[in-house]
């Protein structure tokens, strides 16, 4: 192959994608032949200066226009290595596990995919190390048999598929909203009401890692690439004297989404790095390491048989919620939390 660079340009159906992710549909595309690279590969790539948008170095999270021109090294195909499966001991455990279907227990500080400042294993990292076979299973080795994905600080259940066959069904009941997600969540302040639902639309704006809600009606029926309808709906679970702990079912899958809702609301999740306000740390509110956002549950079909899964809520949680109950009359044991999710 020759050294020099060649070009890509982006079609319509990839306007607002991400760099690195319009960068590896085109590759795998235009180039069939060539190895797949990972998300996270293309994305240190591009962070590299070896992928050029129309002339100029981004960052991998910039986003693409329809006729934006790609201009790629053509080492990065050289340069590629294959994900390294990794025994280093992380905060993981098999809830369950049968031909078709792996269940993990993900713990808060563990990372799905290699990328960004984060060195640590991963999910994938680990799931190579403890089942090899699964490198073949979803057509990227890199992140063998992940069907969704959990933030890096949010613990609980996660769902990977063991065949090419429950992988396309479970992307599939994903997408189509099939999957009912269950989420525990503790907030500054409290709720205004004891249930409602969030039915907000999410923004990214180019280059930005947050999103931020915005109002629908602005946008005249006419919505821009970058905005997605986002429904999330919670009822207050335990009620104490700053916080509320609540139950969450998004019914729409954003990134983000259940984080950005809350603190579009003035009830950010308590810790939470990116979207909590600056006032809250300048006051020394309760701020731990992690923000405390906890999936504890996952309730799906798969081939015709129900299933439901769920995550007990992690002991750094439940240290948290013992410490601001002032009344002492709560266990917090896991059956019992269980039973009223």
């Amino acid at each position: 192959m020759t050294a020099e660079p060649f070009t890509l340009e982006i079609p319509r159906h990839l306007n607002d994608q991400r760099v690195d992710r319009a960068l590896a549909t085109l590759l795998a595309e235009k180039l069939p032949e060539k190895k797949l690279l990972s998300r996270a590969f293309l994305a240190r790539c591009v962070k590299n200066g070896l992928v050029l948008l129309n002339g100029a170095a981004v960052l991998p999270r910039a986003l693409v226009a329809t006729h934006d021109l790609l201009t790629v090294t053509p080492t990065i195909f050289a340069e590629a290595a294959p994900l390294q499966p990794s025994t280093e001991p992380i905060i993981i455990s098999v809830l369950y596990e049968d031909d078709q279907l792996l269940v993990l227990d993900k713990g808060a500080g563990v990372q799905m995919h290699q990328g960004g400042a984060h060195a640590g294993t991963t999910v994938a990292q680990w799931i190579l190390a403890h089942y090899p076979l699964l490198a073949t299973i979803g057509g990227d080795p890199n992140r063998p048999g992940i069907v969704h994905r959990l933030d890096r600080e949010t613990s609980g259940v996660l769902l990977v598929a063991k065949t090419n066959k429950s992988f396309a069904a479970l992307k599939k009941a994903f997408q189509e909203r099939e999957i009912e997600k269950t989420y525990v969540a503790l907030v500054y302040g409290h709720m205004s009401e004891l249930t409602g639902e969030i039915d907000t639309a999410l923004i990214r704006q180019a280059g930005a890692l947050k999103r931020r809600a915005v109002d629908l009606e602005q946008y005249q029926g006419v919505l821009p690439g970058n905005v997605r309808t986002a429904l999330t709906r919670y009822r207050v679970f335990m009620r104490y004297q700053d916080h509320d702990l609540l139950v969450l079912t998004p019914k729409t899958g954003r990134t983000h989404q259940i984080r950005v809702h809350l603190s579009s609301i003035g009830h950010p999740v308590v810790g939470d790095k990116l979207y909590v306000f600056k006032n809250i740390k300048r006051r020394k509110l309760l701020f731990p390491k992690r923000h405390l956002l906890h999936a504890t549950k996952l309730s799906f079909s798969l081939f015709g048989q129900p299933y439901q899964f769920h995550a007990p809520l992690p002991q750094d949680f439940k240290r948290v919620l013992r410490d601001i109950d002032e009344t002492k009359d709560t266990s917090y044991d896991d059956e019992a939390l269980e039973s009223l999710l």
